[in-house]
């Protein structure tokens, strides 16, 4: 190759290698909750538009606790969590962002053959008390319960505020699941489950999301409501990391939050 024509080739060249090193020159990772990552994704997206310069991925779930203790740790800047600071974590120092509000609904296996049920037919499903989804109206077939650990935010948030559910004793017979995505992994593929998590997560599965007395996850009488937060420590809060911080709870970041089917904070 001739020295005028390497030199034009790398005058072509550098500029593109330049935006691509660029572009990769910062990313900001989102560790912790299962529940509402298609959102977050949707807001890192939105943002990335307006700044190229920076990435923000969001890992598969480890969980509140495990972004608290990531955070706490400095191992990474940035956490994600479906549930508030606890006193016991007060020594981390994280600040507390609240962006999105997620319903927690419940849903089930296509095969159940139900779209609506009461509240306390929900209770007596969890409790053990019904066991055949033909006595909910649904077609004939047993039901087989899923639920999450003590510890999972959904049921923090169903043992506060869905009717009659803080006094329900689950059944001994529910399979327990660790994270949101193998609980709707499982009520997706076993004939008559019902489980229960966020509402923007169950959407993106072949699940039947069940309204509660005829009132739907995005009516403004739903019960049960969680909040999506992000944690950090305020001196992790500049450059790159301020602007995201800033635009997560924007007009802009809402649009992305309802383009995602949350409910912005």
């Amino acid at each position: 190759m001739s020295r005028k024509i390497l030199v034009l080739a790398l005058t072509v060249l550098l500029p593109f290698y330049s935006s691509t090193l660029s572009a990769a020159a910062e990313e900001i990772t989102i560790v912790g909750t299962g529940d509402g990552m298609s959102i977050l994704e949707s807001i890192g997206a939105t943002f990335t538009q307006t700044n190229p310069d920076v990435a923000v991925s969001v890992p598969p779930s480890i969980g509140s606790g495990g972004g608290v203790k990531a955070v706490g740790a400095d191992q990474y800047a940035v956490g994600r969590v479906a549930r508030e600071i606890k006193d016991k974590e007060a020594h981390f120092g994280l600040s507390y962002l609240p962006i999105v509000r997620i319903p927690v609904v419940f849903f089930v296996n296509k095969s159940a053959g139900v779209r609506d049920l009461t509240a306390q037919q929900i209770d007596d499903i969890y409790s053990g008390k019904i066991t055949n989804w033909s006595e909910v109206g649904g077609n004939d077939g047993k039901i087989r319960v899923v639920r999450r650990g003590d510890g999972d935010s959904s049921l923090g948030v169903l043992r506060k505020t869905f009717p009659g559910f803080k006094d329900v004793v689950i059944t001994d017979r529910a399979k327990e699941t660790v994270t949101t995505q193998e609980n709707l992994e499982t009520v997706e593929g076993k004939a008559g489950t019902i489980g229960f998590g966020p509402y923007a997560d169950a959407l993106t599965m072949d699940v039947q999301i069940l309204t509660i007395g005829g009132v739907s996850a995005t009516d403004a009488g739903y019960p049960s409501t969680g909040t999506l937060a992000l944690i950090f420590k305020e001196s992790s809060n500049k450059g790159n990391m301020a602007k995201f911080l800033a635009f997560a709870s924007s007009p802009a970041a809402h649009e992305a939050i309802i383009s995602a089917n949350g409910l912005p904070y």
